[in-house]
């Protein structure tokens, strides 16, 4: 029963506040607002400086791939290459190599070289040097690049793959930031391959419809600002739309810093799992080949002049 003091139109209009500041949409419109604009307005991301020459934004950091050159690299060794990098492959010696103007990342399971502590290959990855790199908090950093999937491609609803991650460098410790080729229901309703976000510093694992196939092209544009709470940020544009935007932890409680970012392929159930390998071999999968357009990276410190201001069409990929 109402109560007689509350009119009867007063009551509904408050029951239907009620409802929308608790409704599932108004959760998700900080997560997904389907355009390249931030959420959070001039307190996150500054209005950029007018296009004066006498005040231009600071220019990222760019590899293209053909003018980069590879040494010849073993596992654990790996390789340092083009100023700033590494190759990390466990544990095939051509798991990353040039292929004209981009990188190719390549994984079989099989035939892992003798010796090695797991019968499979698992990963094919780059990252940024050195480790570990240990960004300061409130470090900004804004990153663009675009993966090609190879012409054999086949979605693998068994086992998830991570393609691009920001680790704190401490053995064991699952990566802060990925990106990840989802498995069956892993998490749901995702029915494989589809792209998600992972936020573990927040416990976010959320599902984006874009779902690559064979040959198809990938945009990616990252800004993370490493932080706790709301000193933290991350946005991801995936083809041009942004998905993920949170002002919310990016990094540890107990490992206060940003990671290295890593690139690639990391097929993590692949490490010494041989009923993992046979689920994927059964069903055509497997085998991934993976290409990189040329490499934006831009990071910041919080002193410096630029801090904040929008980076995202100097490094999206465009080549």
């Amino acid at each position: 029963m109402i109560p007689q003091s509350i009119h009867l139109p007063s009551f509904l209009f408050l029951l239907l506040i009620a409802f929308c500041c608790n409704s599932p949409s108004a959760i998700d419109d900080e997560r997904y607002t389907g355009s390249n604009e931030s959420a959070f307005g001039k307190d996150t991301i500054i209005e950029s400086p007018s296009s004066d020459s006498n005040n231009p934004l600071s220019k990222p950091k760019i590899w293209n791939w053909e003018q980069v050159d590879i040494p010849a690299y073993s596992w654990p060794e790996g390789t340092a290459f083009g100023d700033g990098l590494f190759v990390d492959v466990a544990f095939d010696p051509q798991g990353v190599t040039h292929s004209g103007n981009q990188l190719r990342f390549y994984i079989d399971p099989l035939n892992a070289p003798q010796g090695m502590p797991s019968d499979f290959n698992y990963r094919s990855e780059i990252h940024t040097a050195p480790w570990p790199i240990d960004h300061p908090l409130g470090t900004e950093q804004w990153m663009g690049w675009e993966y090609t999937f190879g012409d054999d491609y086949v979605i693998d609803p068994t086992s998830p793959i991570t393609i691009f991650q920001n680790h704190p460098g401490i053995r064991g410790l699952s990566p802060q930031i990925e990106l990840e080729l989802a498995a069956l229901d892993s998490p749901r309703p995702a029915q494989g391959g589809e792209i998600q976000v992972v936020n573990e510093a927040s416990s976010d694992r959320i599902v984006y419809p874009i779902k690559p196939k064979a040959g198809d092209r990938l945009k990616v544009v990252i800004h993370v600002i490493y932080g706790l709470g709301k000193e933290g940020l991350l946005q991801v544009w995936l083809n041009e739309t942004l998905y993920y935007n949170r002002k919310t932890s990016t990094v540890y409680e107990d490992y206060p810093w940003g990671g290295n970012n890593k690139w690639g392929i990391y097929h993590h159930t692949f490490n010494d799992s041989a009923a993992d390998v046979q689920s994927s071999l059964d069903i055509g999968a497997g085998k991934m080949e993976l290409f990189m357009s040329p490499l934006r990276l831009l990071t910041r410190s919080p002193d410096h002049p630029e801090y904040g201001l929008d980076a995202y069409n100097l490094v999206k990929p465009d080549f």
